[in-house]
Formats: C-alpha cells, sequence, structure tokens
C-alpha cells in the first residue's frame, strides 16, 4: 500500500486515510464523510492502483475532474474524464480508449449515466470499484440535490460486484441515512465520520444591519487577514448573496486598492473561468462571489471568508469556509447576519415553490439560524451536527463565543416561559399585518406611527418587555422562528404570522424551552456557562446519543419497508428532540419538532417503543 501512496505523490497517510482504504477493501462498501480539503480522493485513487481493471468515479465537479487527472498522468497512471465539455470526437476517442482498458481510472460526471452506450461500456468493463464524489447530491434532504444522481443506484445494481464508495463533505444523519437508501446499499454500510474539526478557522457571527455596517466589517476582515492591498499575505473569499451584489462589492474593495473581480454564474464561461485560473494562480487578492465559486478550488493560503449573508444551511456554510487554512495556518470567517435575512430567505424559498421541498429548505435554513445565534462554541455546535462526537472540541477557544464567553444570569424557567408567551401574543396580535421589526418596536414601546394609528399602543403588548432593548427582542423573535412558533408570509416583504406550535405554547399545551438571548456582552469568562447553555444544535451526550442512533436504525429500517426516502419519516431534529424528551405516550411525542397529529398516528408507536426498550 506504501509503494502505491509514494506512487501517487505522498509520504503518508493523513488522519483517517488508511483506515478508510481498509475499511474499503475489506467490506467493499463504505460511506466516507470528510471535509473539502480532508484527502477523500486518496481513498478511491490508493484502490484504483491495487486493484485490476477501470475505477469508475462519478463527481460534478468537472474542473476537479481535470485537474485530479493531470496530476495522475503526471504520476505515471493513465486516467481520463468523460464530460459535456468535450466535443463529440474527443469523447469518442476516449470511450474508444476506455473500452480496450487503457485508464486506471475514467471520471465521468452524472449526467453520462444515462446514455446507454456508456452503460453497456461500463458492464462489458472490469470494473473493481464505483466511487461517488459529493454523494450528498444524490439526497433530496440535502443541500445541493441534483436529479442525475439518482442513475447512480440502477448503476450500481448492474455491476454487483464492484466495490463502492460514497463521499461527501457535508452529510448529517439523515442525509447519509438516505445516500445509503437511493445507492441500494445495506444499512450495515461502514460510516466513517473524520476530520470536520478544523480549529485553525476562527468562526464569527456579527450582526450588520446596514450598508455602512458590512462595509466597516468586512474591511476589518480583510485589514485584520491580509493587512493591506499587495502586503502578500494570502487570499480571501468574500460570499455574497446575488449577482448584483458581487458586482457592487467587488467594484468597492478594488477601489480601495484591492487586486479583486466577481465571479457569479450570469458571466459568459470564459470569464469565469479566467477569474477561477487567476485566483488559483494567485494573481487575485480577493474574489467576491455567489456560492457557484470554490467548487474544487485547492488554494492552501485562503487567510480569510467573508459572508455578506448567510447562505442556506449549515452544510452549504461549512463548506464555503472549510476553503480557508488549508495550509493548517490561522484564517478568520465572518458571517453577516441582519434581521431581514429569514424573511428574505422565506420569501426566496417560496419562489422555487410550496409543499415538502420548501420546507425543507426552510428547515436547512433554520438549522444554520439556530447555530449562528451562538450559546455554545460554534466548532463543537457543527461538529455535533454532522454527527462527529469524537472530535468535539470541548471549546475551540478560538471562536466569538469561545472568546467571548459571558457570565450569564441565572434565569428561572418559569421566568422564560412568560418572556416567551408575551414575545408571541405580540405576534399574534400583528399576525399577518407587520413584520418582525414592528413586532419588537410593539414589545419595546417604541413610538412608531403605523402602530400607534392602528391603535395597538392601547393594547397590552405594547412596551411590555420595555425592559429590554429592541435588538435584543429581534434576537429572540429569531429564536422564536427557529423553534417553529412564528413564520413567515407574503411576497416583498413578509409579515410575521404566528404558527399552530406557537399558539400551543401561548396557552402552556407546549412548553417553551428556549434559550434565551444574552443580556451582557461582557467578555468575563462564566464557569459554569457551559453547564448551563445548551448547543443550538441540540447537543447529546451519554445515553441520549446511544438513544439517537437507536432512533436512526429504527427510521431507516420504515423507510425501508415503506419505500421512502428517511426524512419522509423524521428529521434528525425530530430524532433529537425525541432522544431529550424520552416521550412515553403520544402526547409527549407530540411534544417534538416536526410531530404532528399526522405523523404520530402513523410512526409515534414504533418511536415510543424504541424510547421504551431503550428505558
Amino acid at each position: 500500500m506504501e509503494s502505491g501512496l509514494h506512487q501517487l505523490g505522498f509520504d503518508a497517510f493523513r488522519p483517517g486515510q488508511r483506515e478508510a482504504i481498509e475499511t474499503l477493501l475489506d467490506s467493499e462498501r463504505l460511506l466516507l464523510v470528510a471535509p473539502t480539503g480532508g484527502g477523500k480522493s486518496l481513498t478511491y485513487q490508493l484502490p484504483a492502483t491495487l486493484l485490476g481493471g477501470t475505477t469508475l468515479v462519478v463527481s460534478p465537479l468537472i474542473s476537479l475532474m481535470h485537474d485530479q487527472v493531470l496530476a495522475l498522468e503526471s504520476r505515471g497512471l493513465p486516467a481520463t474524464y468523460l464530460a459535456s465539455t468535450l466535443d463529440a470526437e474527443e469523447l469518442r476517442q476516449r470511450m474508444q480508449a476506455m473500452a480496450t482498458g487503457q485508464y486506471k481510472i475514467v471520471y465521468a460526471a452524472p449526467e453520462r449515466l444515462v446514455y446507454g452506450g456508456f452503460r453497456s461500456l461500463l458492464r462489458e468493463l472490469n470494473c473493481p470499484l464505483i466511487a461517488i464524489d459529493e454523494a450528498h447530491c444524490i439526497s433530496e434532504w440535502g443541500h445541493d440535490f441534483r436529479p442525475e444522481y439518482l442513475q447512480i443506484g440502477d448503476l450500481i445494481q448492474s455491476l454487483p460486484e464492484a466495490r463502492v464508495l460514497a463521499c461527501t463533505a457535508t452529510a448529517t444523519p439523515v442525509v447519509r441515512d438516505e445516500i445509503l437508501e437511493r445507492l441500494g446499499l445495506p444499512t450495515d454500510t461502514p460510516q466513517l465520520v473524520r476530520g470536520f474539526a478544523r480549529p485553525n478557522l476562527s468562526l464569527r457571527v456579527a450582526e450588520a444591519n446596514s450598508r455602512a455596517e458590512r462595509t466597516r466589517r468586512i474591511n476589518q476582515l480583510l485589514s485584520e487577514s491580509l493587512d493591506k492591498p499587495n502586503a502578500g499575505r494570502g487570499t480571501a473569499i468574500i460570499y455574497a448573496p446575488t449577482r448584483k451584489n458581487t458586482e457592487e462589492e467587488a467594484a468597492r474593495l478594488s477601489g480601495e486598492g484591492w487586486n479583486c473581480q466577481a465571479y457569479h454564474a450570469g458571466m459568459e464561461g470564459e470569464q469565469r473561468d479566467a477569474v477561477q485560473r487567476s485566483f488559483a494562480e494567485g494573481k487575485l487578492e480577493v474574489v467576491v462571489a455567489t456560492n457557484a465559486f470554490g467548487m474544487g478550488i485547492d488554494r492552501a493560503d485562503v487567510r480569510a471568508i467573508g459572508h455578506l449573508a448567510p447562505p442556506g444551511s449549515v452544510e452549504a456554510y461549512y463548506q464555503e469556509v472549510g476553503r480557508a487554512g488549508r495550509d493548517g495556518n490561522d484564517a478568520t470567517c465572518l458571517l453577516l447576519i441582519s434581521p431581514s435575512d429569514m424573511a428574505l430567505r422565506r420569501k426566496l424559498i417560496l419562489l422555487d415553490g410550496e409543499g415538502e421541498a420548501a420546507q425543507h429548505k426552510w428547515n436547512l435554513f433554520l438549522e444554520l439560524m439556530r447555530w449562528s445565534e451562538g450559546g455554545s462554541c460554534r466548532h463543537d455546535a457543527i461538529l455535533r451536527y454532522f454527527g462527529d462526537e469524537e472530535e468535539v472540541l470541548s471549546g475551540c477557544g478560538r471562536c466569538d463565543v469561545c472568546t467571548r464567553l459571558y457570565e450569564e444570569e441565572e434565569v428561572d424557567p418559569d421566568e422564560v416561559s412568560t418572556v416567551v408567551r408575551k414575545a408571541l401574543c405580540a405576534v399574534a396580535r400583528l399576525h399577518g399585518l407587520f413584520g418582525l421589526q414592528a413586532v419588537a418596536k410593539l414589545l419595546h414601546g417604541t413610538q412608531d406611527k403605523k402602530l400607534v394609528r392602528a391603535g395597538f399602543k392601547e393594547t397590552r403588548s405594547w412596551g411590555i418587555l420595555s425592559a429590554y432593548d429592541e435588538r435584543w427582542i429581534i434576537q429572540l423573535l429569531r429564536r422564536c422562528v427557529t423553534a417553529g412558533w412564528v413564520d413567515f408570509y407574503g411576497g416583498d416583504r413578509p409579515l410575521v404570522v404566528l404558527t399552530e406550535a406557537g399558539n400551543d405554547v401561548i396557552h402552556e399545551r407546549r412548553p417553551a424551552r428556549l434559550l434565551l438571548p444574552p443580556r451582557s456582552s461582557a467578555p468575563t469568562l462564566g464557569t459554569n456557562f457551559k453547564k448551563r447553555a445548551s448547543s443550538t444544535v441540540e447537543e447529546l451526550e451519554g445515553r441520549d446519543s446511544d438513544l439517537f442512533e437507536e432512533l436512526r436504525r429504527h427510521r431507516m429500517e420504515v423507510a425501508r419497508e415503506e419505500g421512502v426516502p428517511p426524512y419522509v419519516v423524521a428529521s434528525d431534529r425530530t430524532l433529537r428532540d425525541i432522544a431529550l424528551l424520552r416521550p412515553i405516550n403520544s402526547d409527549e411525542l407530540k411534544m417534538a419538532h416536526g410531530i404532528g397529529p399526522s405523523k404520530a398516528e402513523r410512526y409515534g408507536d414504533g418511536f415510543i417503543q424504541v424510547v421504551r426498550e431503550a428505558v
């Protein structure tokens, strides 16, 4: 194995690589979850050198395929790739060479699998290994679902002798379960989750309520990370939510002396390639881009990642910040959020349609918002989100939460419940009439012409939380949104509405389980902070963690029996709630997130039975 390692240009294995390769060779099946830049490619390239025949790698990243083929050929390993960017004659020649066994590794874009000629060719080949890169794309519950990936399951069934490796950088437990289901792999397929800990990244979240504040924060990020233009201290990527934002921010930074360009999907292909090439070669200091930029980028000296607005999920966020600090040196990642983010994201999601798919996207975004609120080490919360318990840091010491631990006042649960119910009552009064900011003004008692004119000054909600400032109330309301008690409705200016679950909280039919925002940001170290502050993505330890895994297994069995994706049965968040609540009857089960009357009737008995057996 070591000789193959040296042939590929490596002196030693990175942590976890040998284990992954040996597991794949012994078990013939492996689901590998490791972050971007974690060395996943070696997990299929090295076995390809050891096994006879031609290994197939399915990947959507054409630029990455091209780069890896060049690198393999330079090491004396014959390889090629098949993608729509090649002309018909070039494709024909490569497939002909493939048919005669001239390649050890063939990379193919997933859309290639729909062609009958290609499938027939694969069946005639000696194909010892099928590797699926970016395997989360097969999951409708993942953040980057691609329908063409659904062809891969049939391909695997047609090549029963081939080993199967599914690789992804971002897969929560529910996504991992769906990957196995879609690929037709057995439930006992080994799953290795490793390498998510990136303690060299300083993860920060800051609120920016104006363009001036965003400008100041980004300037500060670049100054701290790169010093000044042409200082030669590395590069930075700034992610923007729209094409217009990328062009405006790139123009602004260029005007301040940075060697900077924009990148988005609306640009001509040649122009995009030129920007990507300039960045890869170190000719650009800063790229301002939409999320279209970065796939396959492997520059080691990215010292800063900035987000002008939150992306769509924790997965998308961690994939994007994962492009920083790959040389192991310090890097800073700043996510800017504002009170309008939730309403804007809700609008964008609904533009693509309604129904279960829209709700799924909304839930993914809420997980990111829950994470952004803080409460515990940002790295640890992400590691638990991905199920990477072994690497939990118990505090990274570098994120903004760890460096700003505060002595939180003791809070009576009854007081929390009272504050939350007061906030939700105000939402109920403005239901479908105003936005989130107006609710905060009503609760604080801020003189607002529209509210006064509409007669809301005479209601009991006026100023009922005047002891808190408006910014704190906005944070509280955002947490109520992530809890599922408040939602948005409408088009350009989304209006707040109280959900059925929120109404249950008001009338005490459901508990107000919520970590209130901090009253003080004084940077004093609280000795019992970690004991009291729950993770924004619920932390499961000991027996709760074991119960979560039992619930996962049950979910997978039910999904297989019904022929549906696992997320249809229950989300990870639902299983976490069940593991924490340990319900023993249907009424208690309905207190878990995502369990309404229909799901309780359909799946409740099974979940309760799993809990009873565990208890």
